[in-house]
């Protein structure tokens, strides 16, 4: 199938691994089409979102089968995963993949695993949460816990990491504060406790903000990118607390003027996102997830963000997990959205024809190339 922009490679500067054991039934196929864990919504709706039933149109075409669920679950588990993989990966022109190891690490492949499927290369990106989570149950004060926080993150800074990332957003929102040695160490002894007792899931505001912080202060001095999840993702987050502006303090920071920050998503807050990254030097922003979850509407956010943000500001993402579809989805729709938004801009007289293939291949790949040092192979 032909793909507007399908030319140009994608950096794929935001995704996660590939479960190790892929969907066994129709439902859990279904589930990995939508950020809700509600049966109800498995079962009945996800058939029904314009994502979804697009995804089974298109992905019978790529599989030559008829256009339906069963059709295209039944001709996907036919093909061994490697061999999946490598199809998609190479049909939608993916270049790289920035990888986030730390979603479900138990059930996905890890890295080197993940890099003998893939057709390209595969860099790691840390997840400040998920190495909290690790560590904490070893850690015996606060300042041991942010001592050897901070010693992981420089060790993976030493080994080819390419960015940090923070879910922050989904735990305890974006408005980071400072808290004193006290709070830290009764929030340390408080959480150490719900841990002993069988739940790893950190959720301390104190904790959160205050080994953030730390990481970001490593970033600024590494001059590592961090990305940060914005607006729309985990079903338990507080939507409030996830809109960008209220990163400004740190945005504004001297300290942290060597931290590339990435928006992740952004979705409902484009218009904030995109205020963000044409304001500071320092900040870029990406649509993953949003493009494709949001459909038809991808294009328009597209264009919304470049209505305030520099074409150079601009990342493309798949946000893709679990299964190689989304990958060969999140592609396709990142070069439509691209496409689409480009000539509707160019139609009202901001983007001639003749500037804007240059745009869809920054936004595709030169952005994160150049963000972050990824030279193409040959």
């Amino acid at each position: 199938m032909s793909t507007p922009l399908g030319e140009i490679p994608l950096l794929d500067q935001h995704a996660h691994s590939l479960l190790r054991a892929q969907p066994a039934t129709l439902r859990e196929f279904r589930a990995c089409f939508t950020e809700s864990e509600a049966g109800e919504i498995i079962d009945r709706h996800v058939p029904w979102s314009l994502f979804y039933r697009r995804a089974i149109r298109d992905l019978a075409d790529f599989f030559g089968c008829a256009p339906d669920e069963d059709a295209v679950f039944e001709a996907r588990r036919a093909r061994p995963l490697d061999r999946l993989t490598r199809e998609m990966f190479a049909d939608a022109a993916i270049a790289a993949v920035l990888v986030d190891l730390g979603l479900r690490a138990d059930a996905h492949f890890d890295l080197e695993s993940l890099r003998r499927l893939l057709p390209c290369p595969a860099f790691p990106v840390l997840r400040l949460e998920t190495l909290a989570e690790r560590l904490l149950p070893e850690a015996s004060t606060w300042r041991d816990l942010e001592d050897r926080f901070t010693a992981e993150v420089e060790t993976a800074a030493n080994g080819g990491l390419r960015a940090l990332k923070s879910i922050i957003a989904y735990r305890t929102g974006l408005a980071l504060e400072r808290w004193d040695g006290g709070a830290l160490e009764r929030a340390f002894r408080e959480t150490r406790d719900v841990f002993r007792r069988g739940r790893r899931r950190l959720e301390s505001k104190p904790l959160l903000d205050a080994l953030v912080g730390r990481a970001l202060w490593v970033a600024a001095r590494r001059r590592l990118p961090v990305q940060i999840h914005t607006g729309f993702g985990d079903h338990d987050l507080d939507l409030r607390l996830a809109n960008p502006v209220w990163l400004r303090p740190i945005l504004e920071d001297p300290a942290l003027r060597g931290v590339s920050f990435v928006l992740l998503h952004c979705h409902p807050y484009v218009h904030e996102a995109a205020w963000l990254a044409a304001v500071y030097p320092h900040v870029y922003l990406d649509l993953s997830l949003t493009v494709p979850f949001l459909a038809h509407g991808a294009a328009e956010a597209l264009a919304d963000a470049l209505a305030m943000a520099p074409v150079t500001k601009i990342l493309g993402a798949t946000d893709a997990f679990s299964i190689p579809e989304l990958f060969w989805l999140g592609a396709r729709h990142a070069r439509e959205a691209v496409h689409a938004a480009t000539e509707s801009i160019g139609a009202r007289g901001f983007l001639p024809a003749a500037e804007r293939r240059d745009a869809a291949r920054l936004v595709l790949h030169d952005n994160a190339a150049a963000l972050y040092g990824i030279v193409p192979d040959g």
